[in-house]
């Protein structure tokens, strides 16, 4: 799959500037250069009396998962602003529009039109409080070719060959220094805190669809992965149709305890506790997954607490266990698993033996390894090899995961001898 990302998340190149002025509505937050500075609230005024055009601005990029290749090929991209009045869930279609992707593009930078006018009477003229959002996804014109065919998991529901995306909700306010000479006002967009780095993605889950939050930088951890989205497909699958595949991996288990290591964005694990309602479900990461992975589990789930429905948690946890509290490492390595997932972790060859002496260690006679990866480079095989080396765990099953081009496999792997082959 590839995945439409913002390089520039939206922001104001242009807005009449309002003459309307209240000291007690103005508050510190951030824009998307990271500058605090003084803003007013969202029901500030603007000035209605001027048609003059606001220019919503951004910049997209396709790549892959892991950002290593460009889509290289022509796509219709469609772009719609959409604004959610805080009162009510209804969406307003601001504008829409299509763009072009062609072959050979590393990024598109996008404008978007709109008149100061149109946005305030949504606001009426200030006294409501309204999130405008950018959504850009792939247009149901497009027909792909070259490799880049839809996408379709094991449900046969379509999976988008360009993964949407979301801009999270801003607001129009005026500024402080209005412009004397152009009708130009830098940063007339405002986020709430530090929301400019995230975006939205919808991610369809078998009959349902996960919101997540997903941050826009260049970090690893905190983007989605190809391998995560369609394991999570091909769990919610099996357990609809209660498989072989499923039944190999929870035996005869209604409630396990499951452990997932890299969650990352949290997709996997969430998609988890649906698959296992009754389990309680620990996922772990660096602390620099921790924001990411706990909003999108407040998000999704409303069972983070304990009960006797499960639960499912965020917990800090470094491969290296000397980087860790004693009490990160009793979570992990104290417990007793039926169930350990990593999906997407053996991209770097480096972190291998790290890898694989966690793995063993939480590893014990009555739990499965679900090992999910996506086959970027042939030194992968060498996790399965040191993990046979190190205490003979062998593949009891493996399924390729859809769509082929994807190159994502599933191996649950067991220690020799512990299960009827």
């Amino acid at each position: 799959m590839y995945h439409v990302r913002f390089l520039k998340v939206p922001y104001s190149k242009c807005l009449q500037h309002s003459q309307k002025s209240d000291s007690s509505k103005r508050s510190s937050t951030k824009l998307y250069s990271g500058k605090p500075v003084t803003a007013r609230k969202p029901n500030d005024g603007l000035k209605s009396s001027s048609a003059s055009p606001c220019r919503i601005s951004f910049v997209v990029t396709l790549t892959t998962d892991l950002g290593e290749s460009f889509f290289y090929g022509n796509a219709t991209l469609s772009v719609n602003l959409i604004a959610r009045r805080q009162s009510s869930s209804k969406a307003i279609d601001v504008t829409r529009t299509n763009v072009q992707w062609k072959t050979g593009m590393r990024a598109l930078p996008i404008d978007l039109e709109v008149s100061v006018r149109q946005i305030d009477r949504i606001m009426k003229n200030g006294r409501m409080d309204v999130r405008f959002y950018v959504h850009v996804a792939p247009s149901t014109d497009n027909k792909y070719q070259n490799g880049n065919d839809i996408c379709a998991h094991t449900t046969g529901d379509p999976l988008p060959a360009l993964l949407p995306v979301t801009s999270m909700g801003f607001w129009f306010s005026g500024s402080e220094k209005p412009c004397a000479l152009k009708d130009t006002i830098q940063h007339a967009i405002k986020y709430d805190g530090a929301n400019y780095r995230y975006v939205v993605r919808d991610i369809p889950i078998g009959t349902t669809t996960l919101k997540l939050l997903e941050e826009t930088g260049e970090s690893i951890a905190r983007h989605l992965w190809d391998s995560g989205i369609l394991l999570c497909n091909f769990l919610m699958a099996s357990k609809q149709n209660n498989d072989v595949f499923m039944r190999q991996l929870t035996g005869s288990s209604k409630q396990m305890n499951v452990l997932e290591l890299g969650s990352g964005c949290g997709t996997v694990g969430l998609t988890l506790s649906k698959v296992f309602r009754q389990s309680h479900i620990v996922l772990t990461d660096l602390e620099s997954a921790r924001n990411v992975c706990e909003r999108n589990i407040a998000l999704n789930c409303t069972r983070s607490g304990s009960g006797a429905n499960g639960q499912i948690e965020f917990s800090i946890f470094n491969w290296d266990s000397s980087k860790n509290t004693a009490e990160e490492n009793a979570k992990v390595f104290d417990a007793k698993w039926d169930l350990v997932i990593a999906s997407d972790c053996t991209y770097n060859v480096d972190s291998f033996d790290m890898l694989t002496d966690v793995l063993l260690r939480v590893v014990s006679q009555r739990t499965k390894l679900l090992l999910v990866h996506k086959e970027r480079h042939g030194s992968e095989a060498r996790v399965f090899d040191l993990l046979k080396e190190k205490n003979k765990l062998q593949s009891q099953w493996r399924q390729q995961l859809e769509p082929a081009s994807a190159r994502s496999t599933a191996d649950i792997l067991v220690r020799m001898g512990s299960m009827n082959q």
